[in-house]
């Protein structure tokens, strides 16, 4: 009640005192069990993901964090979360055997056009929490029947409660589905159908979305669903073309499930906060809900070739129970990157004085929007942000996006010098015919005749 009361007021909830330990109201009613997962050192995320979760439960003693991270960082975590985000508790997990079992069984191409980020082991944790949660040395098991895992990059408006004591109806998950996007748009049905798969999945199926999902640990296990998900991932590794593109985790998992999931209320999914530019589709839907171009000017909205919307306008946020800063401009990162912070609808669950409002007039509603950038904000201390941030890891994304178009420059180099010298000699009389025909009918072409000066 502390944390949330300061939260109302408009004032910062990280540095407090934590918040004193009271008997829950209802204490036959089961632990909510969350899970996190990330190799990033920068803890900002993670804690602005969990901070908003507790203040938005209804029963917030009910919620036990999990973050689960490297062998080598779990330690720190622990002591960085204990300062930092008071009052709440969060378990660290790891295991090196897992790690590495991941390890092998991931495989990345740079031909499917996936950031190599996306192929860390941890961005495949989530689909081995029950593993990740049992401490194997001890000889424990996590023995409980459902963990909603987040995506680090979250920020929860909704109590966590409704998912945790909902009836899954023998689904093994419970995700949002998300129709923007098809099965078409991740997987390559011709390659599926060479590997014997043809007819068994609809390309024009919407997919499910992974940045929040619920999962029945029983059901989850009798359907084996982790062992489908590496089948996919080995059927992948051993593919002469690529199986997937765009994605790593999200296809395998896609694939695995292929429908068989509980549909949550879109509530639980209002993304593309991280994004800074709306699609050509995406402006044209925005334009026809009513923003006209005062809105959209008051809005400092710039337009591109095609009519694409510069920054995000995010409109789902005012009644959303979970935002996504999916895309570059997440807040914590967006200074660097120096573009506009997206928009969002101001959440109508969430009182706050906003630094600086903006008002814009929908059909005959008004909508107030705020940067999306201060919405995740109000939920961390500037002392917290320079404590949980990772200095070493700021460019880290960056330097591997150089060092493999290095390569890739180099293996196009190497090509280049390893031609046989008639390919050097055709492509050089091909270049030479081109200049010579270009010349010629520079000559050949009539030229215009002098203007006579006037009287």
């Amino acid at each position: 009640l502390h944390v949330i009361s300061l939260c109302l007021q408009g004032e910062p909830v990280a540095d407090t005192r934590a918040p004193p330990r009271r008997l829950r109201a209802d204490t036959s009613a089961p632990l909510i069990h969350v899970a996190l997962c990330s190799d990033d050192k920068d803890l900002r995320p993670a804690a602005v993901a969990i901070r908003s979760a507790a203040v938005s439960a209804a029963d917030p003693d009910r919620l036990v964090f999990h973050f689960v991270t490297t062998p080598d960082f779990a330690d720190q975590a622990r002591l960085l979360f204990a300062d930092h985000v008071p009052g709440l508790r969060i378990e660290v997990h790891h295991s090196a055997t897992l790690d590495a079992h991941l390890a092998d069984m991931i495989s990345w191409r740079r031909s499917s056009k996936s950031r190599r980020v996306l192929s860390s082991v941890f961005n495949f944790a989530p689909f081995y929490l029950a593993e990740y949660l049992s401490d194997a040395a001890a000889g424990k098991r996590f023995k409980a029947d459902r963990i909603i895992y987040l995506d680090t990059d979250t920020l929860i408006l909704g109590d966590l409660g409704e998912l945790s004591d909902m009836d899954l109806r023998g689904h093994p998950c419970a995700a949002v589905q998300y129709c923007l996007q098809r099965f078409e748009d991740y997987i390559s049905f011709e390659v599926l159908e060479t590997l014997g798969f043809g007819g068994v999945y609809d390309p024009k199926s919407c997919i499910a979305n992974r940045g929040l999902f619920v999962i029945d640990v029983p059901i989850w296990k009798q359907k084996n669903i982790t062992g489908k998900i590496e089948g996919w991932m080995q059927r992948y590794r051993q593919a002469e073309k690529d199986l997937w593109f765009g994605g790593m985790s999200q296809p395998p998992w896609l694939l695995a499930m292929n429908g068989d999931y509980l549909e949550l209320g879109d509530e639980w999914n209002c993304n593309s906060l991280g994004r800074d530019r709306m699609s050509m589709w995406e402006s044209v839907a925005l334009r026809k809900s009513g923003f006209d171009h005062k809105a959209l000017r008051d809005l400092g909205a710039k337009f591109g070739s095609y009519g694409s919307i510069q920054p995000y306008i995010v409109t789902c946020s005012a009644n959303a129970k979970m935002l996504h800063y999916n895309g570059e401009m997440k807040p914590w990162v967006a200074d660097r990157l120096k573009r506009q912070s997206p928009f969002c609808a101001k959440p109508r669950s969430f009182p706050h004085e906003w630094s600086q409002p903006i008002t814009v007039r929908v059909f005959c509603d008004t909508v107030t929007f705020i940067t999306c950038s201060e919405l995740w904000g109000t939920f961390i201390t500037p002392r917290a942000i320079e404590a949980l941030r990772d200095l070493e890891s700021e460019w880290a994304e960056e330097e591997l996006r150089w060092a493999d178009q290095k390569i890739e420059d180099r293996q196009k180099a190497d090509k280049e010098r390893h031609k046989k010298p008639d390919e050097r000699e055709g492509e050089w009389e091909s270049a030479e015919k081109a200049k010579a025909e270009s010349d010629n009918s520079k000559k050949t072409k009539p030229k215009s005749k002098p203007k006579k000066a006037p009287k």
